[in-house]
């Protein structure tokens, strides 16, 4: 876990658990299993309406990739608000999927490779990512099954 990831709690961490708190965290992994299931389901609408976010490729700005997912994510709830399916507009031309594989027959762009290092603030080390990740995840847990 990192504070930006929440993984399930492991069959070890589970074994360590007192019987209540055991309960506690199956309950959270069935609800984390749902929410992802979910959010992956809602991924997949939005790549399927906006087929561009599957070639996006490696960026060197990486507030702008944010900022334009944000914009299309907005815009797609625009158009589920309104009923607007890209299927129902006169003559329109769909995306032939064939033109979004890689080399390696997977949807994208081969990898592009940037030399030099990535821009991570000093305070995320390794550690301070796995304590935060912990540290989050128990806060998670008392809230999603206090």
């Amino acid at each position: 876990s990192t504070p930006y990831t929440v993984r399930p709690f492991s069959e070890p961490e589970l074994a360590r658990a007192s019987e209540m708190d055991r309960r506690r965290m199956k309950r959270f992994n069935v609800r984390l299993s749902q929410i992802r299931i979910r959010v992956e389901h809602a991924f997949g609408q939005l790549k399927g309406r906006f087929p561009s976010l599957r070639c996006m490729g490696a960026h060197l700005d990486t507030k702008e990739v944010y900022e334009v997912i944000e914009a299309l994510i907005i815009l797609h709830n625009m158009c589920l608000y309104y009923r607007d399916e890209p299927e129902q507009i006169k003559d329109i031309l769909l995306v032939d999927r064939d033109l979004l594989r890689n080399s390696d027959g997977n949807e994208g762009f081969d990898a592009v490779y940037f030399e030099g290092e990535p821009s991570i603030p000093a305070h995320e080390t390794e550690e301070w990512l796995r304590v935060e990740g912990y540290r989050l995840r128990n806060e998670l847990l008392d809230i999603i099954c206090p």
